[in-house]
């Protein structure tokens, strides 16, 4: 296929970083492009059905304490939806189920998380959560993992499975593949507070789906997006960049904004090549690649929550909606290869082993660690990577420029965290424009 194109900028990816940095500078005049690889715009973030159900295969929950994500929603003027809170818990210790109230569990993980994060005078609380520079010794806090931590904490066996399960679930990775940093962030974020931070990570979303909203932020912005569109090559000649997609079509720009995961990034050849330190970060990968799961269940008068160790298929189970005697859960694993969420019969063979009364009708879900475009779920940078990513992807590559949400200032792999990334990219990308024409 033959087309050239001539444009002021060139955006790669139509995840909400990308959709978010060509909407700004299309509001400054400028003539944008966003090239699609998938086939559908929202990258990890999509809305898709479980019989009559929607439910969301990636990004999911949103809060008022994630400014960007719940601007947006409130613009598109969306419905919010609640999810049930977690019903009696059975939690596996020492190979064995036991019974639990929510409460109790709760409890326990907001005193590991005041251990874990050391919160206190001589602790380690990071007041100013946008600001890694406000925290001593962060490029120490960084190279630990999760688990040096956990390691050092002197937890009951409940204690201990309560609380690597929940972390786990959070990071979609095991412990010891995850930067503390990471973490002590995300709890600064959430006001050093379990309650709060459940809230933010896990109670509300968006009742029409947050592929909805996305649609909703591209059409009011009247985007010009080409699904479909492979990046192969960004090659910068002079004061002009030249995208060309794998089917050949080639897309000129003064500037380039690179919305694509970061594990994404090295399956792109770009001229010049990129710094050996993007690249190393692009190669290394971040440590997220864990399972989802969302499936139905028919007849149960209570429903159930399980949480086990992370080394299990499903670490974490709870339903997230009800209807009568209609539940839908969803299930998080630490390995994305543990079992075919989409096959009904490895879905039972692995809740059967949990709880014998869980059983389900219809499953669904999406190895988004094999995906060509993701490579992994959302971004969790491993020991040493916090920083790195930060020194790394902070500065452009001559006319090409990075955005997504592992260049958040704040919520680091969330969808709030893209949109930031991108709108602040955007400034960047239109004040150089500006530069070029003075």
């Amino acid at each position: 296929m033959t087309e050239h194109q001539e444009f002021d900028a060139v955006v790669l990816g139509a995840g909400f970083a990308g959709i978010a940095a060509a909407r700004e500078l299309k509001r400054q005049g400028r003539k944008v492009v966003v090239l699609e690889a998938r086939d559908r715009i929202g990258g990890r973030a999509w809305t898709s059905r479980l019989g009559s159900h929607k439910v969301e295969m990636g990004a999911t929950w949103i809060h008022w304490f994630q400014p960007y994500i719940w601007a947006e929603f409130i613009r598109a003027g969306l419905t919010l939806h609640e999810d049930p809170w977690l019903p009696p818990i059975t939690i596996w210790v020492d190979g064995k189920p036991q019974g639990i109230a929510f409460e109790r569990f709760r409890q326990i993980l907001q005193d590991c998380w005041s251990v874990f994060a050391q919160d206190g005078e001589t602790g380690h609380r990071m007041e100013l959560p946008y600001d890694l520079d406000s925290l001593d010794g962060a490029a120490a806090l960084d190279d630990l993992s999760v688990q040096d931590v956990i390691d050092g904490m002197n937890l009951t066996p409940v204690e201990r499975v309560a609380f690597r399960a929940e972390i786990s679930v959070q990071m979609n990775a095991l412990p010891e593949d995850v930067s503390f940093l990471s973490q002590l962030r995300w709890w600064s974020a959430s006001g050093w507070q379990i309650g709060l931070m459940i809230d933010c990570l896990a109670r509300y979303k968006v009742e029409e789906g947050v592929s909805r909203l996305i649609e909703i932020m591209a059409e009011r912005a009247g985007l010009d997006i080409r699904l479909d569109s492979p990046v192969a090559r960004v090659d910068q000649t002079g004061d002009r960049v030249v995208v060309t997609t794998r089917d050949g079509r080639t897309f000129t720009a003064g500037r380039v904004v690179t919305a694509l995961p970061m594990n994404c990034i090295k399956n792109v050849a770009f001229a010049p090549p990129l710094s050996e330190a993007k690249m190393a970060l692009s190669h290394e990968e971040h440590a997220a690649k864990g399972m989802k799961v969302l499936f139905q269940t028919e007849g149960e008068p209570t429903g159930h929550a399980i949480v086990a160790e992370p080394d299990a298929p499903l670490n974490l189970i709870n339903p997230i909606r009800i209807e009568g005697e209609t539940r839908i859960y969803v299930g998080f694993g630490a390995d994305g290869q543990a079992f075919d969420p989409t096959d009904l019969d490895a879905v039972n063979r692995v809740l059967s082993d949990l709880h014998p009364d869980l059983k389900a009708v219809a499953a669904t879900g999406h190895d988004w660690s094999t995906d060509a475009f993701s490579l992994g779920t959302w971004h969790m940078p491993r020991p040493g990577q916090n920083l790195r990513v930060a020194q790394a992807f902070a500065e452009p590559e001559g006319r090409v420029f990075f955005a997504g949400d592992y260049l958040a200032k704040g919520w680091v792999g969330f969808m709030d965290g893209a949109i930031e990334s991108g709108l602040l990219t955007a400034d960047r990308v239109e004040e150089s424009l500006r530069a070029d024409a003075a």
